[in-house]
């Protein structure tokens, strides 16, 4: 059966219809570039920031530039209640929000911040 699965289409066509009618078995290869081309033709890779967002007939923006963000990620325990389950059982569900805050933490470093604490009222 792996076999099978290999073959292109144009192969099972070939079987199924016999020794009447062939299909030819071309391979596409990407084209290459001349030498003579070659030095000016370059690959760019970099980001396109627009200076103004794109709109339609009516106004509406269609694309607008992507702003760089650094978004302050809030975890849902305060410094305290993270010491705290760092020294619970690992069964307990306390423990492992911990370690998932923690490992936010090492992924995102100073952009995740701990929870204030509430003042008693």
């Amino acid at each position: 059966m792996p076999a099978q699965a290999e073959k292109s289409e144009k192969e099972i066509l070939n079987e199924l219809l016999g020794a009447e009618e062939k299909f030819p078995v071309i391979v596409e290869e990407e084209p290459k570039v001349e030498k003579e081309v070659e030095p000016l033709v370059k690959k760019l890779e970099e980001e396109i920031y627009l200076t103004q967002p794109v709109t339609d007939d009516v106004g509406q923006p269609l694309v607008s530039s992507p702003a760089p963000q650094q978004p302050v990620i809030i975890l849902p325990l305060t410094q305290d209640s993270f010491n705290q389950g760092l020294k619970q059982k690992v069964s307990t569900s306390i423990r492992w929000l911990v370690e998932w805050c923690r490992r936010l933490i090492k992924i995102l470093g100073p952009q995740a911040i701990f929870r204030e604490e509430r003042g008693s009222v």
